[in-house]
């Protein structure tokens, strides 16, 4: 389902960019844009991972970290996370964000 809307995403912008009205091309990227909030929320709702990819809006994650009392702040490939005290830990793209109920950690993607 993910992929569908993700190419429904990738359909619509692709109309937007040669749709002749001003109007019509908002409405195609506006749609655009909630797939693609939609994909991003899907894989948010899993409590105990996420992984980090290019097509979720920087908000996803940043929402999901600040649900398990961390912060997180989206950089150059992808994010530094911070709680309180603890060193900060990077998560890049294709990396997955895990929570074990007390701690946040991150496992490397295999690229």
């Amino acid at each position: 389902m993910s992929e569908t809307l993700r190419s429904l995403a990738d359909l619509y912008d692709r109309e937007a960019h040669g749709a002749l009205s001003q109007r019509k091309r908002w409405a195609l990227r506006d749609s655009a844009s909630l797939f693609r909030r939609m994909v991003g929320n899907r894989a948010a709702a899993d409590p105990t991972q996420l992984t980090i990819n290019l097509s979720l809006l920087l908000d996803i994650p940043e929402r999901w970290c600040r649900q398990h009392g961390y912060r997180a702040v989206a950089g150059h490939g992808g994010y530094v996370i911070q709680r309180d005290g603890e060193p900060a830990i990077v998560g890049g793209v294709g990396d997955t964000l895990r929570w074990d109920g007390e701690r946040l950690t991150v496992s490397r993607s295999a690229e």
